[in-house]
């Protein structure tokens, strides 16, 4: 079924190129319009012919009677984990068989059938939506569960449940308690896990609501062609203000547990930020040796996912001085000034590294890599802009006062960083005819008000700054 279907689409894909083609060619090649209209016709008949074959499946394999039967088979392992669920510890027992199928069921009523045969007209689908996320919620970090295959189906699970609007709303039907619980067990410190889908379910909770975070596809890969829109990934923002309230909550009351979660996300970014600058260097260096060289695609994997890393941490604490800015600034709690140091420290590396006219950045940026295509300016720097603005303009006087001072005060902080941002860094001699970044020449991804408390900051810390240069003096 995947296989046609995914073959339909590239015959619909090299037929409609064909056709432009064909418009586009001048009347004086004839040649050339004999050879498209030829490709034509095969692409055609071949897509004619696939598509009824995709039909055949459609109504004898996943008929309406299928689909109903895999509805049953997943509500009866729902019942069947809910019932085990409430026999304590022996719930340990219970096969992964249960488990695996509810999530595999699911999954194909979800993608697998036409859409004549829509999941939403099953009888109780509401009601099994809801019931299939409270298991999720719970068991997916539930101590009773040992197999590690079985723990990273449940949590790539939820993490594609709260991609959707309509399975993110079931999560948000389950009790309070279930709902606190899970976002607990969601702010655990990160070294005590694998933390990376945790923390994909996070981002995508706050996906929607950061600074110039709106966008389903990168900037700079709109003009490229859709990959499928099914995937978790490319699904359109849906942010949870429920849960964001729960996460707010938890934060603000158990100061021990904020501490420890914030500093285990700052010791990741240090750690994935720096193994990317690393390997963005060794690729460099392959890449100006005069000899024809190839530079190992799993290295270019791990370098774009080192990457994804560091920008997904930067909007999770972008979520979090957002919702609970005052576990940052203020200074009664025990370990705000310290959280507020190692924050900006971070931000400042981040900021040089990217900004500086160019920079190692830059050229790899520039030469273009085929698997480094998520590696640019703007993801990067928009989630760094989107703290400094939360901290520096959109707090309390004291706030950002306190917030100035351990930035400016840090060995790492150059005002030409936050000048690049608006387009405004020095730019030298030989750079002077490139392009430089902007968020003003991104008007479809940053609103008006958006760049304006940019505006602001980078008059605020250039006015800050000439007064603390003025004071050293």
């Amino acid at each position: 079924m995947v296989v046609v279907s995914d073959d339909v689409h590239e015959y619909a894909i090299a037929l409609n190129d064909t056709e432009e083609k064909i418009a586009r060619c001048p009347g004086r090649r004839a040649d050339i319009l004999e050879e498209l209209q030829k490709s034509q016709k095969v692409f055609a008949e071949k897509l004619n012919h696939l598509s009824r074959r995709l039909a055949w499946i459609n109504a004898t394999i996943y008929s309406k009677e299928k689909m109903l039967d895999v509805y049953w088979l997943l509500r009866v392992c729902i019942r069947t984990i809910e019932h085990t669920d409430n026999t304590g510890s022996l719930f340990a027992f219970t096969p992964e068989f249960y488990l695996n199928v509810a999530m595999n069921s699911y999954s194909a009523l979800k993608n697998y059938f036409s859409p004549s045969n829509s999941m939403e007209e099953l009888p109780g689908y509401e009601d099994t939506l809801t019931q299939l996320a409270a298991i999720l919620a719970k068991h997916f970090a539930d101590p009773r569960i040992v197999g590690t295959d079985i723990k990273d189906s449940l949590m790539q699970a939820l993490a594609s449940y709260v991609c959707y609007p309509h399975s993110l709303r079931a999560v948000e039907r389950i009790p309070e308690e279930q709902r606190v619980a899970m976002m607990r067990n969601l702010l655990a410190p990160y070294e005590q896990r694998p933390w990376a889908q945790t923390n994909w379910i996070l981002v995508r909770l706050w996906r929607g609501c950061g600074f110039g975070y709106r966008y389903t596809r990168l900037p700079h890969l709109l003009k490229t062609k859709p990959e499928d829109a099914n995937l978790p990934s490319l699904q359109k923002p849906c942010p949870s203000l429920l849960l964001q309230r729960h996460m707010a909550e938890l934060l603000n009351q158990d100061k021990e547990m904020a501490a420890s979660f914030l500093n285990s996300v700052l010791n990741q970014l240090n750690w994935a930020f720096s193994e990317f600058i690393g390997m963005i260097q060794e690729i460099q260096q392959a890449a100006e040796r005069p000899e024809r060289n190839f530079v190992d695609t799993r290295q270019l994997k791990v370098c774009a996912t080192c990457f994804d890393l560091s920008v997904s941490l930067l909007r999770v604490l972008e979520m979090t001085v957002t919702l609970v800015p005052e576990i940052f600034l203020d200074w009664s709690r025990p370990s705000a000034e310290l959280l507020l140091r190692r924050l900006a420290q971070l931000l400042n590396q981040v900021l040089n590294r990217v900004t500086a006219e160019r920079n190692l950045f830059d050229r790899v940026v520039n030469l273009r890599l085929p698997g480094l295509e998520s590696v640019d300016h703007y993801p990067i720097l928009v989630a760094v802009t989107g703290i400094l603005v939360r901290v520096l303009v959109d707090s309390e006087r004291h706030g950002i006062a306190q917030a100035a001072s351990v930035l400016l005060s840090d060995p790492c902080f150059q005002l030409h960083s936050i000048q690049h941002l608006l387009g405004r860094g020095e730019a030298s001699a030989a750079g002077a005819d490139q392009k430089h970044f902007s968020l003003h020449t991104y008007t479809d991804y940053i609103t008006a008000e958006e760049a304006q408390k940019v505006e602001k900051m980078l008059s605020f810390l250039t006015e800050e700054s000439k007064q603390a240069a003025a004071t050293t003096a």
